[in-house]
């Protein structure tokens, strides 16, 4: 019986507000999570949440790379594939078709595709095959032999556009193809793509390029130089309270025949330190608060988020594997599953109102129980 990624949401659903995400939304996510295999889970998943609004509900990411979820996507992993559900499935063909070339040695993705992000809107429960968005990430590194790619290598455009033909069913539409490259070509050396993305689960004939500018004032610059149709001015106003608060903003831009209005500005706050980063996040979210762009209780829901759940915590159903693990390792390491903010997204397009989203991530570790005492606080089990 293939091991399923819902029994994995236990551990951490078990500790979310339920202003953040309700039991009703959870229970639509597991309706996704309950057709993926559970090789998924061993990465990075989370949840997308509209912070302006009280409604309690969530989108679901899963990530998938080369070490755990690439094999499964492609219909190779012999004991965790996709179901026949999902492989027969004309989207879901597309991901196994990208997938097949991603684990295929001879194929241009091999070296140079690192991640995947799987994406689900979730507004109710799950149609029998869910469909996701994807976005893949350029390798930029070069760790493990593979080919760090930057904006002015010749690599970077042809790995994009290798990953775009089986995700778009066939040769990506010619003018978004024009339009990504000059897209790419306006970038910076400081400039960087890591993530690409097809909106497949909304029927978009446009591509996502995530961008990490090497400064907040190239934002402004490069949409200028790009096409993009907003103002200047509005945006502007938006950046230099968030450049304050915030370690780096990266931009999200649609590209079709053109680049869309609608922008994204993922926020990010990194260092060490726990207590430090939860007042840095104190302070950003107090903002959003004031701005009318996260309610009350979605902020205090949002701060209460970070912390651990290990296997010992009362009440919570662990999964099977991660016990049976447990066991062959006697005690020697905690298994637990590590809950944090990972980014807030902005949304910005002129004549539509703003939005805040933020991005929840949940990890699995292992650790020494000494190691354990360092993570992220604990907190009491909500049931």
């Amino acid at each position: 019986m293939m091991d399923s990624f819902e029994g994995y949401l236990g551990p951490v659903s078990a500790g979310v507000a339920p202003e953040l995400i309700s039991p009703s939304a959870f229970s639509d996510i597991r309706s996704v999570a309950g057709v993926l295999p559970g090789t998924l889970a061993y990465n990075t998943f989370g949840f997308e949440c509209r912070l302006g609004e009280e409604l309690p509900r969530a989108d679901f990411l899963v990530l998938a790379n080369a070490y755990c979820g690439r094999d499964s996507l492609a219909g190779l992993h012999p004991t965790s594939p996709l179901p026949p559900r999902l492989s027969a499935d004309p989207i879901w063909r597309r991901v196994a078709a990208f997938a097949s070339r991603w684990a295929d040695a001879s194929s241009l993705l091999y070296n140079t595709a690192d991640n995947v992000w799987l994406e689900f809107d979730v507004e109710g429960p799950a149609p029998d095959v869910p469909v996701p968005s994807l976005f893949f990430g350029p390798r930029t590194d070069g760790r493990d032999g593979g080919a760090a790619l930057r904006p002015d290598d010749e690599g970077y455009r042809a790995t994009i556009v290798e990953a775009l033909r089986p995700l778009s069913g066939g040769e990506p539409p010619a003018g978004m193809l024009e339009t990504m490259s000059g897209c790419l070509r306006a970038l910076a050396p400081d400039d960087l793509v890591f993530q690409v993305g097809l909106m497949m689960s909304r029927g978009a004939e446009a591509v996502r390029l995530c961008i990490r500018p090497g400064s907040v004032e190239r934002i402004t610059e490069y949409l200028a130089e790009v096409g993009w149709t907003g103002s200047g001015e509005d945006l502007r106003a938006i950046l230099e309270p968030v450049e304050r608060l915030v370690d780096y903003v990266c931009l999200d831009i649609d590209v079709g025949d053109t680049v869309h209005p609608k922008i994204g500005l993922e926020c990010y706050i990194r260092g060490p330190g726990q207590a430090r980063i939860r007042a840095r996040w104190e302070a950003f979210s107090g903002f959003l608060l004031e701005s009318g762009l996260c309610t009350p209780d979605k902020r205090e829901a949002l701060l209460a988020y970070p912390g651990y759940i290990d296997e010992n915590a009362e009440g919570v159903s662990w999964p099977v594997p991660l016990r049976r693990a447990s066991l062959l390792l006697g005690g020697r390491s905690l298994s637990m599953f590590v809950r944090s903010i990972h980014h807030v997204k902005i949304v910005c397009q002129q004549g539509r109102p703003t939005e805040a989203k933020a991005y929840l991530a949940a990890n699995h570790h292992w650790h020494t129980r000494a190691e354990a005492e360092n993570t992220a606080p604990r907190e009491p089990v909500r049931t």
